[in-house]
């Protein structure tokens, strides 16, 4: 699992980038945890969508873990780019490791109460 925690622009993207590149490679499926993340820019997003494709192509999960119960920021950037259904979106951790043990990289996401 990989936390993002506070903000995360494209001063950050290249450190998220080579750590899903290093776990990818050796063939980890993952769950990023974005649920204390409160701001994410394009290049972030870039970085997400990217490795997902890459754990798609190497038949690994990946997932996204936001808050079930809050609208955030992040919510609002995959909403806005309609780019929340080509992740794998949960607010449980439990829900985001079973789905990425099942190979899981694309789904409905999660909608804020």
């Amino acid at each position: 699992m990989v936390a993002l925690v506070g903000e995360h622009d494209a001063y950050s993207a290249q450190r998220l980038e080579n750590e899903l590149a290093v776990l990818l490679e050796e063939g980890r499926r993952i769950v990023v945890d974005l649920r204390d993340a409160s701001f994410i820019d394009s290049t972030t997003l870039s970085v997400l969508l990217v490795g997902r494709h890459r754990a798609e192509r190497s038949s690994l999960g990946f997932a996204l873990l936001l808050p079930d119960r809050t609208y955030t920021q992040v919510h609002q950037i995959l909403d806005l780019t309609g780019l929340g259904p080509t992740f794998a979106i949960f607010g449980k951790l439990d829900d985001a490791l079973a789905a990425v043990r099942a190979g899981r990289v694309a789904g409905r996401p999660v909608r804020a109460a």
